[in-house]
């Protein structure tokens, strides 16, 4: 959850994980931050963006992302798709791309620019995970803290692909569900936020270690 505020630029207002079968589905609602303009993210500083994301990964290498994004009360429908398949041992090909939906009445010049400005925006986000995956590391038996998530589940679930079929247990496939309280994290990062508006101070330049 708290990857999306120091990654994305985002205030979580609403966090869900739930694996069943072959499909792990993240669900977040969120806002933009308000010193995102001090960062990465192009735009007018008082641009509030609203945004709703249903994530599905159909087994560990293929997922599906539906976006919302609403502003000044116009919604822009997006869908990431996003597929990875092993080239050696220690490397592997990304593929990705994101179709937008089009506002009725709109020209076809001026919904493929539509497209291709959110398009940019949406492989901003796309990228900066990327990032993240390229420096990664596994790590055993992780120390986690209350909010870092179902970490353990998630490893559970991705077994089921690493053993043969007569060897999935239940406990790979069987339904569960996490949701984060996101006030407590909110509140904090609200005054911090704050206090960067307030100083000018513009968050990208904590360095990326710690913002990960």
């Amino acid at each position: 959850m708290a990857h999306f505020f120091y990654v994305h630029y985002a205030l979580p207002t609403y966090f869900k994980n739930i694996f069943e079968g072959h499909v792990a589905t993240q669900y977040f609602d969120g806002t933009s931050r308000d010193d995102a303009h001090l960062g990465m993210i192009p735009g007018p500083a008082d641009q509030k963006i609203d945004q709703r994301s249903e994530a599905a990964y159909y087994g560990p290498s293929y997922m599906i992302d539906y976006l919302w994004n609403e502003a000044e009360g116009v919604t822009v429908e997006t869908v990431l798709i996003n597929c990875h398949y092993p080239i050696t041992s220690n490397s592997f090909m990304l593929q990705w791309g994101a179709i937008v939906k089009k506002f009725p009445g709109m020209s076809d010049e001026e919904a493929d620019a539509m497209a291709a400005q959110v398009a940019e925006g949406v492989g901003l986000g796309f990228m900066q995970d990327v990032e993240i995956w390229k420096n990664k590391a596994p790590i055993d038996n992780p120390l986690l803290c209350d909010q870092d998530g179902p970490v353990y589940q998630l490893r559970r679930w991705y077994e089921q692909f690493y053993v043969d079929v007569e060897d999935v247990t239940p406990e790979m496939t069987n339904r569960f569900e996490f949701e984060i309280d996101t006030s407590r994290a909110v509140e904090t990062w609200e005054r911090e936020v704050a206090g960067n508006v307030a100083d000018g101070v513009s968050f990208s330049m904590i360095p990326a270690s710690r913002r990960t």
